[in-house]
């Protein structure tokens, strides 16, 4: 049985008893392995040692149910785990700085999500000791297949070069695209490649990182989908951030081909999470369009767009929030309409008046672009957990600009409408 499914059987053992004390061996054997390995895995792919994992997810599980339910606290503590309301008044006061009953009140929000990464695509978290190595740039007038250009470059300098090799995209210069590689260091290879077609040779000194690695065939396609899956799945709904040091690539040769790469991304344990609240709405109203197929989204945004421009001005003037619903292969986009302002739509337009009905919305927000469906199931996750219903209506995604003059500054929000009875 592979290793991945092995530890994915021992989340599920812990995550079905987080209320009651774990024996770690069963955990262990759950997933047919040793204790001792288990203690390995979880650092592995998760960063945090398997104690540290359980109490943090038993904390949120609880924190969950003081927000949402009526419970007391004596039974929640209990429900959770805990060996005393004394107990869990604790671990509240430490990872919050709120009591509970501040925190019931307050809107901040402390959510540990449960471990999950698909197999197909198993992330690894490890500390990586990187040699010192000799960086440097290759300039090209084309940004396709710079990559492949510089790495025949340097075989074509240096043929009889077995060691480490990493690149990544560099920083556009002069009107000319760039790629960087980085050999391990030698006093003759730096004198080998001064003054041939690299440049801004420079060395790096050995050094420790801890980094998320992906293993990829070299296939271009699937090097760009394995980045994605990184950046805009697992890094967002993991335990860590990126770090300040910048990805890589590492190639792996094989017969004087490139058969594999790894790819990394320096990172951290995350200290905060996206903030995720419960409050009432008013109601939203959207001019809106709908479209399928490849190009759905990007077909029903322009719809939108270019009918105020062409007859409702006024709406792109005022209006700060843009939304997105999707149902399989069809993309709803629309443009929010302040309360009251009347659109009066043309027959033809093509165009609806899409309502968020008022009620009490479960709302997920974010700095992030990330991919929607990630942070739709992240916040259903908590919802579960928290002890609310949902409404049958689809949830909707917003994307909200907070400071003019600043493209980058847009929080995205996933919203979900909540029944008014909790479970």
């Amino acid at each position: 049985m592979p290793g991945t499914t092995r530890f994915r059987q021992s989340i599920a053992f812990i995550e079905e008893h987080l209320h009651e004390e774990i024996p770690l061996e069963q955990a262990a054997q759950a997933g047919f392995t040793s204790l001792m390995q288990l203690y390995r895995d979880f650092y592995t792919y998760t960063g945090h040692s398997v104690k540290e994992y359980i109490r943090k997810r038993r904390l949120s599980v609880a924190l969950g149910m003081i927000r949402s339910s009526q419970r007391p606290l004596a039974e929640i503590a209990y429900a959770c785990g805990y060996s005393s309301q004394q107990a869990l008044c604790k671990y509240v006061k430490s990872a919050t700085s709120l009591t509970p009953l501040a925190y019931q009140k307050s809107t901040a929000c402390y959510f540990f999500p449960r471990f999950d990464s698909e197999a197909v695509r198993q992330v690894t978290v490890s500390t990586e000791i990187l040699p010192a190595t000799l960086h440097m740039k290759f300039y090209s007038t084309k940004h396709s297949g710079i990559e492949q250009q510089a790495l025949e470059s340097l075989y074509a300098l240096l043929p009889a070069y077995q060691g480490r090799l990493f690149g990544r995209d560099g920083q556009p210069q002069g009107g000319l695209f760039c790629y960087e590689l980085a050999v391990e260091y030698d006093s003759a290879l730096l004198y080998s490649l001064t003054g041939s077609i690299f440049r801004e040779l420079a060395v790096v000194p050995a050094r420790s990182l801890t980094c998320a690695k992906l293993a990829v065939r070299s296939d271009e396609a699937e090097i760009g989908l394995a980045w994605d899956y990184l950046y805009l799945k697992w890094l967002r709904t993991s335990m860590f951030e990126q770090d300040e040091e910048r990805y890589g690539e590492e190639y792996i040769r094989k017969g004087g081909e490139v058969k594999k790469l790894i790819l990394y991304v320096p990172v951290r344990k995350r200290t905060d999470y996206d903030k995720i609240s419960v409050s009432f709405s008013e109601g939203l109203e959207f001019l809106a369009a709908s479209r399928e197929g490849e190009q759905a989204e990007e077909e029903a945004a322009a719809a939108v767009m270019n009918y105020c421009s062409r007859h409702h001005p006024e709406v792109l003037r005022t209006s700060s929030m843009f939304c997105v619903i999707q149902r399989g292969g069809r993309y709803t986009c629309g443009v929010q309409l302040e309360r009251g302002q009347a659109i009066a739509l043309a027959g033809d337009s093509g165009l609806q008046i899409l309502q968020a009905p008022a009620g009490r919305y479960a709302v997920l927000e974010s700095s992030s672009y990330g991919d929607r469906g990630m942070f739709i199931a992240l916040l259903e996750s908590w919802i579960e957990e928290c002890g609310w219903s949902r409404e049958e209506a689809l949830a909707f995604t917003t994307y909200e600009t907070v400071a003019q003059g600043r493209p980058d500054a847009i929080t995205m929000s996933v919203w979900m409408k909540l029944k008014d009875v909790k479970k």
